[in-house]
């Protein structure tokens, strides 16, 4: 598994590098907090929302803590073979705590 820090996140960020940020925790969690760009694909509704996960991308998946995103990742890398895939190390409570300490995790 591949993993990339929240501060490499927020550079990629500043920095306009061509990826694609998922936030897999619930529809409710993703619209109270969410890294900026991202999009909701909640992890149980995965395997209907594949057509939104552009493949040939770098693409970085995140959850609150960075655990749940584990399954994540093995099922996109059976499924889509990504490449380019990363777990946000830490989740979204990471980056909230080293980046944007206003996002309300």
């Amino acid at each position: 598994m591949k993993f990339i820090t929240a501060h490499e996140l927020k550079q990629w960020i500043d920095t306009d590098e061509p990826f694609q940020l998922i936030d897999t925790r619930l529809a409710d969690k993703y619209e109270i907090c969410h890294i900026p760009g991202a999009i909701s694909i909640p992890q149980l509704e995965l395997p209907s929302m594949l057509n939104l996960i552009e493949a040939d991308k770098k693409v970085v998946i995140y959850c609150i803590y960075g655990i749940k995103s584990e399954q994540v990742y093995i099922y996109l890398k059976d499924k889509l073979k990504i490449k380019e895939l990363y777990i946000l190390d830490g989740g979204v409570y990471k980056y909230a705590t080293e980046i944007d300490p206003s996002m309300d995790v």
